[in-house]
Parts: C-alpha cells; structure tokens; sequence
C-alpha cells in the first residue's frame, strides 16, 4: 500500500466499514483487498460492489466481457486487476491461451473477440472518439451499438478499480499471487 492508505483488520471494522465488508463478503466470499483499500471512501467501496453486481446484466459473454475488462486493466497497467481478473475467469473456464493473449496484448485469433479487444483498445486510447471506419469494424464483426454502450460501462467499472489501485498501491491478496503481472509483460503487437 502507499499514500498512507491502509488494510483495516476485517475483525476490527466497525460502522461503514463493517457494512462495507459484510457486503464485499457476501458478494465474493472474502474481503478483497481492494475493497478493503477503498472502504476509507464509502462512497468508492459501494460504488465498486454495485457496479460488480451488474457485470452479469450485459449482452456480451463472459468471455467476452473478460475480454474487454483485461484489455483495459493491461492498457491502464493495473498490477491489481490483471491477476485477479485471470485468476477469477480462468476458475470460471476462460481459456488460459486467451487470458495470457490479454496481457500480453496480443492479437486474438477469434477474429470477432478481437475486433472487440481491438475496439476496447481503442476506446482507452481515443477516450471514446471513434471514427466512422472503427465503428463500423465493429459492427461488423457481429456487435452491436447497445454493445459499444456496454464497453462503456465496463470502461467505467475499470477506471475506478484501475485508479483506486494506482492511488492505494492495492496489496495483492493471496488467491492472486500466482498469476502475478507487471506492465513489462505487455508488448503490444
């Protein structure tokens, strides 16, 4: 951690934090520790676990959803979000190929998971311009303009998870030690 932001004892939390907790709990089975880090700010924790309980109401797949919110975390060099993000979609059958592809940054060999990577990429880059030819490419690998809103709304998600990390120095928890990233691992290609 750094900044002078700290881990509160999980025992020890009392008032917003204990809710805050108790919530986090609930939702993933443990306090992680980024929820942890934020829950000196209310507002942020509680931000984070509500945007986490829609994550399933997109249309796009699982898949395809990990695809958009590692491109992100790798491009916002997120040290947090990339393994915790491997490690909970590799448990859920995301293909490791596919995950290690992501942080690498690294063509993906599905031609329509890569137009959406490469239109998530873009919407980092460009901070949501896009010309008519990017549009259009992804619509016509098979997406939709309700589609491109939901990258939006994972972009959103992320940024606040990704820069959160950034200003706490998140501690990684345990259960994603073993597929730990550094920036140095992305080589765009």
């Amino acid at each position: 951690m750094i900044h002078g932001y700290t881990l509160t004892d999980t025992k020890d939390a009392q008032g917003s934090k204990q809710e805050i907790f108790e919530r986090a709990n609930a939702q993933f089975g443990f306090v992680p520790n980024i929820i942890n880090a934020f829950s000196e700010s209310p507002v942020l924790a509680n931000a984070m676990l509500d945007l986490y309980t829609r994550l399933g109401d997109t249309n796009l797949s699982f898949v395809e959803s990990h695809v958009v919110l590692q491109t992100i975390n790798v491009q916002n060099k997120c040290t947090y979000c990339v393994p915790a993000h491997s490690t909970i979609a590799r448990s859920k059958g995301v293909d490791t190929g596919l995950d290690e592809a992501l942080r690498v940054q690294h063509r993906l060999d599905d031609p329509k998971l890569e137009a959406l990577r490469l239109f998530t990429s873009q919407m980092v880059e460009q901070r949501g311009h896009f010309d008519d030819g990017q549009f259009q490419a992804f619509l016509e690998a098979g997406y939709t303009r309700e589609h491109a809103l939901e990258v939006i709304y994972l972009h959103t998600v992320k940024t606040l998870t990704n820069y959160g990390n950034h200003l706490a120095g998140t501690d990684l928890d345990k259960p994603f030690q073993a597929l730990e990233w550094t920036p140095e691992e992305a080589v765009a290609v």
